[in-house]
């Protein structure tokens, strides 16, 4: 996945976004919304979550565990360089960005951004797969305009990661964890997203008791609202929300 370097673009100031994308993707994912913060002045890091932007079969090695590790290192290497740091991302992303700020309370703000609490019934990821050791296999042919150009994803996914994803969806997604956030939280679900059920914006605002939360739901966007023909609408809010905090 030579695509899917790590993105790092310098910012004038002095504030800095790490950017996650979503599950079987990888850093590339976030780079339309990365530039257009970086134009604002911020400096922007995209990375790859643990198993990603590697080999195929890193997946069948990788856990909810080691994607919180890799997102805590990630964190931590940009915040010895920024005193002000926010956390965002997509859907496995998402859900990455409120464990952050359950763990690192001087995080300045989230948007986390079509974070699952609950998948939608028939999905390829929310499909129980009876052979864990199967590859699903997802062309990246047919894919047009900048979805072409930035999802770049595993043709050959290890079905197991999404039950690791799951595991994920029960540590990050319980009062426990997410009554210890207390930075402000940009939630942002589109109506219309297939993958991962709209109404967890309202299940995960409802458990961010000590959070300012605004949550911003468009109608339309899809799973992949960063990369829809709405995406400025999503990219705007996002700068609204981090120019006043």
């Amino acid at each position: 996945m030579k695509a899917n370097y790590q993105t790092y673009l310098q910012g004038d100031n002095g504030k800095a976004v790490l950017l996650m994308h979503g599950l079987t993707s990888g850093a590339a994912q976030m780079i339309p919304m990365a530039r257009f913060i970086n134009d604002y002045g911020y400096s922007v890091s995209c990375v790859n979550l643990a198993g990603h932007g590697t080999y195929p079969e890193d997946l069948n090695k990788t856990t909810a565990e080691d994607m919180v590790l890799k997102a805590k290192y990630d964190y931590e290497n940009l915040r010895k360089y920024h005193d002000t740091v926010y956390v965002g991302g997509i859907s496995t992303g998402g859900l990455l960005s409120l464990m952050l700020a359950s763990i690192y309370p001087e995080i300045r703000g989230i948007v986390s951004i079509a974070a699952p609490a609950k998948l939608v019934p028939g999905s390829f990821i929310s499909v129980d797969y009876a052979d864990k050791s199967e590859f699903l296999i997802r062309p990246l042919e047919g894919k047009t305009g900048i979805f072409k150009k930035y999802h770049i994803h595993y043709e050959r996914i290890a079905v197991r990661i999404f039950d690791e994803l799951r595991r994920l969806m029960d540590i990050v997604v319980n009062e426990a964890a997410l009554s210890e956030v207390k930075c402000p939280v940009l939630l942002i679900h589109s109506g219309n997203d297939d993958i991962a059920e709209p109404g967890s914006v309202d299940i995960i605002s409802n458990m961010l008791v000590k959070s300012e939360v605004e949550v911003f739901q468009p109608s339309t966007g899809g799973h992949l609202s960063v990369l829809s023909e709405d995406r400025e609408h999503v990219f705007r809010k996002t700068i609204d929300f981090l120019g006043t905090r």
